[in-house]
């Protein structure tokens, strides 16, 4: 087994994101080399996972592989991860039923029987089928990675790709918007009725996971996170599991001749339908008390924590950014969390220092920053301060404040920020970027609202908007 990198946040960003490529690269290879063992239930299930992970990582930090790794790329290794999950639904299924057969009595145990014999049919099909041809595809994706990956390599060392951007400050710009998008869709569920939502904080839940793990024995309070993800996983997926058993359990009730012999079998899908709606139940009751509404409260904030952590040892001290005029607030950001932002600027010519505060999940705190420069790359450095000092500086910025809404949304790499401005009519979108060269793609869901880009445009600039 490959070893897992470490001493990844020094690094400049590309070669983080490189090392962290390679190693899921080569993971996924031993995983599948053990496909030829028939004793090895778990060879196919982790190919997939670290094809999953290695999807996240590329996605997440594609800004600083946009040379090596694009979006075609990743497409490949989504839809070959998909063709691999045939099967494995089925094998967790079998699972349950068989923890579950003592408590069937003997007229149930025909259904109970028929339903595990369809699934077991499913489950070898479905792994048949997964097998078939993947090694052959791998290994001509695994040569296109390891050679995009080279590129980002020799354009890092060769060209001085991005530098100045150290890994540690990929990771803080991107965790926020993964962390807010596991926020938003808890936020939509509210009943056990809410399935789609439900499934989608998992998947959320999962990529920040993913996201973490390389870094959880450099960063205090990773690992903590990272349990509190897998319970989520864990409960979200035992949840959705229970859910598609029942629909099979139903299915084969409904419209079946009566020559199939379905009525013997009734007593038993029944029986397995009622014990599965009380797992449902009682697995619900869990994400309620433990994540929903205030309960998921002190996970963020140690998300939260994590990133400030990152921000005080690894700080950027240059910042790259882009900023667009926008018509209105783009329908698509409608429920996702924010964060409500008062900021102050002090009194000074050169040097820019603001004062915020920030608001979010009923919390607050408290950021310095000073910035010089104009234009797409400017100097910043930023630190957080306690109330005291927020108390004693804000009166200074009389005259120089502004109040807004911030919205953070990750698309390839890259977190869009959507800033609406509650104390006048302004709608605008910033993007953080790795190096002044890139020329960020505006993505569908931005598009039809963009004027103009503002970036170079003195009136649009927030030091100039404070009044």
């Amino acid at each position: 087994m490959a070893k897992r990198p470490s001493r990844l946040l020094d690094l400049p960003a590309p070669q983080g994101a490189r090392k962290i490529g390679l190693f899921y690269v080569d993971r996924a290879q031993r995983a599948l080399d053990r496909l030829n063992d028939p004793s090895d239930a778990e060879a196919l299930h982790d190919f997939r996972v670290s094809l999953r992970r290695l999807r996240t990582n590329l996605q997440a930090y594609g800004a600083y592989l946009s040379v090596g790794v694009g979006k075609k790329l990743r497409r490949k290794i989504r839809d070959l991860a998909a063709t691999t999950g045939g099967g494995r639904d089925s094998e967790v299924h079998l699972s349950w039923l068989e923890s579950r057969r003592d408590e069937l009595s003997p007229d149930e145990i025909a259904g109970f029987q028929a339903l595990v014999e369809s699934l077991e049919a499913s489950r070898e099909a479905g792994y048949a089928q997964a097998a078939g041809g993947t090694a052959a595809r791998f290994g001509k994706l695994r040569q296109k990675l390891e050679r995009r990956l080279g590129r980002v390599e020799a354009a890092s060392r060769d060209g001085g790709l991005y530098a100045g951007v150290s890994f540690a400050t990929a990771v803080e710009r991107v965790l926020p918007a993964y962390s807010a998008e596991v926020d938003m869709c808890l936020s939509r569920v509210h009943t056990i009725a809410d399935v789609g939502e439900a499934h989608r904080a998992r998947i959320r839940a999962k990529r920040l996971r993913y996201i973490l793990e390389p870094i959880a024995s450099e960063v205090e309070g990773v690992e903590d996170v990272i349990d509190g993800l897998k319970n989520l996983q864990d409960l979200l997926g035992a949840l959705r599991d229970a859910q598609l058993l029942e629909a099979l359990a139903e299915d084969r009730l409904v419209d079946r001749p009566p020559e199939s012999g379905v009525a013997a079998q009734r007593p038993g899908l029944e029986r397995v339908g009622a014990l599965l709606r009380e797992e449902q139940a009682r697995l619900f009751a869990q994400v309620r008390q433990s994540w929903l509404g205030e309960a998921s409260g002190d996970f963020f904030a140690a998300v939260e924590a994590v990133c400030e952590r990152l921000g005080a040892t690894h700080p950027a001290d240059i910042e790259i950014e882009r900023k667009y005029l926008l018509t209105e607030l783009p329908s698509s950001i409608t429920g996702r969390p924010y964060r409500h932002i008062d900021q102050g600027y002090l009194p000074g010519a050169r040097l820019q220092e603001r004062v915020r505060r920030i608001r979010e999940r009923g919390g607050e705190r408290y950021v310095r920053t000073v910035k010089v420069g104009a234009g797409i790359r400017r100097a910043q450095l930023e630190e957080e301060a306690d109330p005291e000092v927020f108390r004693a500086l804000w009166p200074l910025t009389d005259g120089r404040r502004l109040t807004k809404r911030r919205y953070r949304v990750p698309v390839d790499g890259l977190v869009w920020e959507i800033d609406e401005f509650t104390d006048r009519d302004l709608v605008l979108a910033e993007v953080e970027l790795p190096a002044v060269d890139v020329v960020p793609e505006i993505p569908e869901w931005l598009r039809p609202y963009v004027v103009r880009e503002v970036t170079d445009e003195a009136e649009y600039l927030n030091v100039n908007l404070a009044r």
